[in-house]
């Protein structure tokens, strides 16, 4: 059984997750609703995924996200919102959270994203993503020239990365070793200046339709 670790400083939507989590037989859940109890508990038990609002009193999401990155990298972030802006939405995608869903997601939905980001993915509901496309797509791009930027094989990393492969099935697909993949991303990551996977789909997203657009 997984364990999560929700940080949120509202009673209500916390005990109605809870229970509703340990309704599906899948995860263990504990609860904290501050920076100084969150960080205790990944001291003492480092969670599989960790759901927090960024926007608690006194700035206790903020905290335990940056405590995350800095001493637990590899412990999966999904922030859990009200709303959230599209330049946000890309922020936290570079900062290298993987998950954003709104407090008012079907249930469903939300335990589906957990299933995703514990398997190694990335989930990001519709309603954040679609406006952070646009978003990337409205201001000046910054892979504007990426036609020109990366290699043919680049092109194809970057398309397999889009299409949701990781880079065992990318190094699988392309005859390559794992050790190249990685190498290759960081020259893709490099020249089109995005810190994560998450962001460069949507901005290559963003890029494709613009082109759709301008096409038509």
């Amino acid at each position: 059984m997984q364990n999560i670790l929700l940080i949120v400083d509202h009673s209500f939507f916390m005990h109605g997750f809870c229970q509703y989590l340990d309704d599906t037989g899948l995860y263990e859940v504990s609860t904290a609703t501050s920076a100084n109890e969150a960080t205790a508990k990944i001291e003492e038990t480092p969670p599989d995924i960790v759901v927090l609002d960024p926007r608690m009193d006194d700035g206790a999401g903020t905290q335990v996200s940056q405590y995350l990155r800095l001493h637990y990298p590899n412990i999966p972030i999904i922030l859990l919102v009200t709303q959230i802006d599209p330049e946000q939405s890309i922020e936290a995608m570079r900062m290298g959270v993987k998950g954003i869903a709104l407090k008012d997601s079907d249930p469903d939905l939300m335990v589906d994203g957990i299933r995703t980001i514990l398997a190694g993915g990335y989930w990001f509901e519709t309603n954040i993503t679609q406006p952070a496309l646009q978003y990337s797509m409205d201001r000046p791009n910054r892979i504007n020239r990426s036609d020109d930027l990366l290699t043919k094989r680049e092109h194809q990393i970057v398309d397999l990365v889009c299409m949701g492969l990781r880079n065992r099935q990318i190094a699988d697909q392309c005859s390559l070793t794992e050790g190249t993949v990685k190498i290759h991303l960081n020259s893709i990551f490099r020249k089109l200046n995005v810190t994560s996977r998450a962001e460069l789909i949507v901005n290559r997203e963003g890029m494709r339709s613009k082109k759709s657009s301008s096409a038509s």
